[in-house]
C-alpha cells in the first residue's frame, strides 16, 4: 500500500540524489575527465624543460666594528644586503655578463615532436653581422648535403594576414613588409642581403633534416636575463646572497649565473680601487709638474755657478738652506690637506648624498672623518628604503632623518676643526720659514743668490721625493686591493629539470577533469527540467507514487513492464474499501506522457485477475484507445451522448477475456459540454454497476478542462508523468490543481523508465515469472495471466 510523500525541503542536500545525478551522467562525466587528463598530458610532454642554477656569493661589511652601534640600531646591516641585491639584478651588472657570453642566436631542431634548443651542441655555427626588422619569422635550415643548405624565411599565417589587411586600408610600405626567402647556399659562405648578413658554418654532419634559429638584440636578451634572474639571502640575517638563474638550457644557465656572479665582483673590486686609481692620477699630474720645476732649479743653479765666481756657502747657510727646503715641504704638504678639508666641506654644503666623497684623501687627512661619512651613507641608504612603504612622519623615518642630521652636524664641524688646525699649523710654518729667510739675507749678494737658488732646488727635490713615496704606497695599496665579496659556490650544470613537474601535472589534469565533468553534470542536471527519477517526483510532491513503469520497446523488457503494472494493479486494490466499482481516471498533464498506454495497460493487467473492466475513451479531440485494441472509431461515447447511438451500439468486447471497450468516436464540436450533461453522468452510474473497474481514459489536464470534471466524480485518479519528457513544473501545477480542487485518492505514475532505474517499490520483476510467458504476453496481448 502506498503512503503519501514528503517533499524535500529546497534547502537541504539529499546525498542519494547528488549520487543519482552523478550516476545518470556517467559518462559524461569520464569523457570529460579523460579529455583534460589527455590535454593535460600532452600539455606536459610538449612543455619545455626549465633548468636551475645557483651561485652562492657572499658579501661582507667593511666598516668598523666598533662603531656598528648606530648600524645595529638603524637596521643597516640588513639594508646594505638589499642594495647589494639591487646592484646584482641591475642592467649594468647584467650587461656586463652579457659581455662574457654569446647568446644572441638559437638554434632549434625538432625530438620526437617536441622543441630542442641545440646550445653548444649545434651542427652549426651561425654568425650574423646584422637582421633588420622586416625579419619576423626564424631563419629555416634544410641540409641539402654535405656542401649545401637551404635557407628560407617563411612568413606566418598571422603575418601574411596583417599585411593583406593593412594593404586593404592604405599601401603597406616596403620596408614594413616581413622578409620572405628561400635560396641554396654553401657552407662558410656569407649571405649578404639588405635585410641580413648572416654565415653558416657546419661543425658536424647535422642529423635532422630541419633546423631554425632566430636572432635577439641585446635588450631582449637584457630582458630574458632579468625575468629569470633571483637574487636572495639565504637567511633573514645572513649576508650570503643565492644567485638563480633558469634557463631551457642547462649549460646556459650555469653560466649565466657564473657571468652574473663574475660581473658583480669584478665591478665591486673596480669601485674599492677607484680612490686609489685617482690618487695615482692625482700624485702624477703633481710629479710631472714638480719634475719640470725640479730641472728648471737644476739648469738654472748650474748656469749661475758657471757665469759666477762665487766662494761657496758657509756650513751655517748651507744648514740654514736645508732647513729652508724642509719647512717649504711641509708647507706644500699642509697646503694639500687644507685644499681637500676646504673641497669636502664644500661638497657637503651643496649635495645630500655623499657617496661622491673620495674616503682615501679624507681619510689621509683625518680618518674619523671617514668614519662619518660612511655612517650618513648608510642612514641616508635606510631613510630612502623607509620612505618606499613610510612617509616622511612616520616614527621611524623621522628617527633616521634626525640622526643625518646630527650626523652632518658633527661631520662639518670635524672638518672645520681640521682645517683650523692645519691652518694654525701653517701661520706657525711661515713664521720659520721667514725667520729662516731673514739669516740669508745677511750674505753678500752672490752667496744670496746662490743660496736662495740651492734652497730651490732642495725644496723642489724634497717634495718631488715626498710625491714619488706617496705614488709607492698609493700603487701599493692599489694593487693589494680585494673584494670583500666572495663566490662560496659556483654554478654547475644540473641534471634534473625543475618545471615542468608532470607528473603533477597529469594529476592536476585529472582532478581538473573530474571538477569540470561533474560541474557540467551538474550543470546539465539544473538545465534539465525534465523528470529523471522517481525521487524527482517523491521530493515534489506529497501525492503518492503508485508505480513506475519501465520503458516498453521490445520482448526484452516486457517482463519488467508487465511487473510494474501489476504493482500498479495492486495498488489500486488497497484502495477498495467496499465490495462498490472503482471508477478510475487516468489523466496527465500534456499530450504524449503515455496515459493512454498505462489505462490500457492497467486495465488488461486487471481483466486477468477476473475482474470485469471497462475503458471508456474520453480524450474524444485525440482518441487513441480504439487504436490499441484496433477497433474502428466510427461509433462511441460522442454518438452515445448525442443520442444517435445505444449504449449496446458503442460498447465492444475486446481479444482480453473480461475487458470491454468503449471508443471515443468522432470528435464532437463540445466535447466539454457533453462530458458535463446528465447523460453522461447516467451513463457512468449505470456502467459502475455493470463492472467492478471503469476507468476513464482522460485529456490531458494542463489542456483543456474535461479532466477536472471526470475527476470530480472518480474513485482514483491516477496523473501520468513520463520520464525525461514531463517538466518539473507538471508536478507543482497538479499539486495545485489537487489543492484548489481538493481531490481525493490522487495518485502519480512514472512511465517510460529506463531500465536500471529503481521502480515498483522493492517488487522483483522477475518474481515467478519465465521469459516464456513475456514472450507470450508479447505476441498475444489477450493472453491469460
Amino acid at each position: 500500500m502506498t503512503t503519501p510523500n514528503t517533499p524535500r525541503n529546497e534547502d537541504e542536500i539529499d546525498l542519494g540524489e547528488l549520487f543519482a545525478v552523478i550516476r545518470r551522467y556517467r559518462y559524461l562525466i569520464l569523457s570529460v575527465s579523460l579529455l583534460v587528463t589527455l590535454l593535460a598530458t600532452a600539455y606536459a610532454y610538449f612543455a619545455t624543460d626549465i633548468y636551475k642554477a645557483s651561485v652562492s656569493v657572499e658579501v661582507k661589511s667593511e666598516r668598523n666594528s666598533q662603531n656598528d652601534f648606530m648600524s645595529m640600531a638603524l637596521g643597516l646591516e640588513s639594508n646594505n644586503v638589499d642594495n647589494e641585491i639591487e646592484i646584482l639584478r641591475s642592467r649594468w651588472i647584467i650587461s656586463r655578463a652579457m659581455e662574457q657570453l654569446n647568446l644572441g642566436t638559437r638554434i632549434y631542431t625538432k625530438e620526437k615532436l617536441r622543441t630542442v634548443e641545440l646550445y653548444k651542441n649545434a651542427p652549426f655555427a651561425i654568425k650574423s653581422a646584422f637582421v633588420s626588422a622586416q625579419v619576423v619569422s626564424p631563419f629555416i635550415i634544410h641540409p641539402v648535403d654535405d656542401q649545401r643548405y637551404r635557407l628560407s624565411i617563411e612568413r606566418s599565417l598571422k603575418e601574411r594576414t596583417i599585411t593583406a589587411i593593412r594593404s586593404l586600408i592604405a599601401p603597406v610600405p616596403p620596408d614594413q613588409i616581413p622578409v620572405a626567402y628561400d635560396q641554396v647556399h654553401r657552407y662558410g659562405e656569407t649571405v649578404q642581403t639588405p635585410w641580413f648578413e648572416v654565415t653558416v658554418s657546419k661543425i658536424y654532419a647535422p642529423e635532422n633534416t630541419l633546423y631554425w634559429f632566430k636572432t635577439i638584440d641585446d635588450y631582449g636578451i637584457y630582458e630574458e636575463i632579468a625575468s629569470s634572474l633571483k637574487v636572495s639571502t639565504l637567511s633573514k640575517m645572513g649576508t650570503i646572497l643565492s644567485i638563480t638563474y633558469e634557463d631551457n638550457s642547462p649549460q646556459r644557465a650555469k653560466e649565466v649565473a657564473n657571468a652574473i656572479a663574475n660581473a658583480y665582483l669584478s665591478t665591486d673590486l673596480e669601485a674599492k680601487s677607484q680612490s686609489a686609481n685617482k690618487t695615482l692620477e692625482f700624485l702624477d699630474r703633481q710629479l710631472d709638474a714638480i719634475n719640470k720645476t725640479l730641472q728648471s732649479s737644476a739648469e738654472s743653479l748650474q748656469q749661475y755657478k758657471a757665469t759666477n765666481v762665487v766662494i761657496d756657502v758657509g756650513s751655517k747657510a748651507q744648514l740654514t738652506a736645508e732647513k729652508l727646503g724642509e719647512l717649504e715641504k711641509q708647507r706644500y704638504e699642509l697646503d694639500m690637506q687644507l685644499d681637500v678639508l676646504n673641497n669636502t666641506l664644500a661638497y657637503i654644503r651643496s649635495n645630500d648624498d655623499l657617496s661622491g666623497i673620495d674616503l682615501g684623501a679624507t681619510g689621509a687627512t683625518n680618518p674619523s672623518i671617514n668614519g662619518l661619512i660612511l655612517k650618513i651613507q648608510e642612514a641616508k641608504s635606510l631613510k630612502n628604503s623607509l620612505l618606499i612603504d613610510y612617509t616622511e612622519l612616520h616614527p621611524d623615518v623621522v628617527k633616521v632623518s634626525g640622526s643625518l642630521t646630527t650626523l652632518r652636524s658633527t661631520l662639518e664641524n670635524t672638518i672645520k676643526s681640521s682645517i683650523r688646525t692645519l691652518s694654525e699649523r701653517k701661520i706657525s710654518l711661515n713664521k720659520f720659514i721667514q725667520e729662516n729667510a731673514a739669516s740669508l739675507e745677511a750674505l753678500p749678494q752672490q752667496e744670496q743668490e746662490l743660496a736662495r737658488m740651492n734652497r730651490s732646488f732642495l725644496v723642489n727635490e724634497k717634495i718631488y721625493s715626498f710625491l714619488l713615496q706617496k705614488r709607492a704606497e698609493t700603487a701599493i695599496l692599489e694593487s693589494s686591493t680585494v673584494s670583500a665579496t666572495r663566490i662560496v659556490d659556483s654554478a654547475v650544470t644540473p641534471h634534473e629539470p625543475i618545471k615542468p613537474k608532470r607528473s603533477l601535472i597529469v594529476a592536476v589534469g585529472f582532478i581538473l577533469g573530474v571538477i569540470l565533468g561533474l560541474a557540467l553534470a551538474f550543470f546539465r542536471n539544473y538545465l534539465n527540467n525534465t523528470i529523471q527519477t522517481i525521487e524527482d517526483i517523491e521530493n515534489h510532491s506529497s501525492i503518492p507514487l503508485y508505480g513506475a513503469v519501465p520503458h516498453l520497446t521490445s520482448e526484452k523488457n516486457i517482463q519488467p513492464f508487465l511487473e510494474a503494472m501489476r504493482v500498479i494493479r495492486t495498488n489500486l486494490e488497497f484502495l477498495q474499501n467496499s465490495g462498490t466499482s472503482k471508477l478510475v481516471t487516468v489523466t496527465s498533464s500534456v499530450p504524449t506522457e503515455g496515459k493512454t498506454t498505462i489505462s490500457t495497460e492497467l486495465a488488461k493487467i486487471i481483466a486477468r485477475t477476473n475482474k470485469k473492466v471497462l475503458i471508456i475513451d474520453l480524450d474524444m479531440r485525440r482518441s487513441r484507445v480504439h487504436e490499441k485494441f484496433k477497433i474502428d472509431n466510427d461509433i462511441g461515447m460522442s454518438t452515445l451522448l448525442s443520442g444517435k447511438n445505444t449504449l449496446g451500439d458503442v460498447l465492444h468486447v475486446t481479444d482480453v477475456e473480461n475487458l470491454h471497450l468503449i471508443p471515443a468516436g468522432p470528435v464532437p464540436p463540445n466535447p466539454s459540454e457533453m462530458l458535463m450533461s446528465a447523460t453522461f453522468k447516467t451513463v457512468i452510474d449505470n456502467l459502475i454497476t455493470r463492472y467492478d473497474y471503469v476507468i476513464l481514459d482522460s485529456p490531458p489536464i494542463g489542456l483543456v478542462t474535461d479532466a477536472m470534471m471526470l475527476m470530480k466524480m472518480s474513485d482514483i485518479n491516477l496523473f501520468v508523468f513520463r520520464a525525461k519528457y514531463s517538466k518539473k513544473d507538471f508536478i507543482k501545477n497538479i499539486n495545485r490543481f489537487v489543492r484548489e480542487h481538493e481531490l481525493a485518492n490522487c495518485g502519480m505514475i512514472l512511465n517510460g523508465l529506463e531500465l536500471g532505474k529503481k521502480f515498483g517499490y522493492g517488487y522483483g520483476y522477475g518474481y515467478g515469472y519465465g521469459y516464456g510467458y513475456a514472450h507470450d504476453y508479447y505476441t498475444n496481448p489477450g493472453a491469460k495471466s
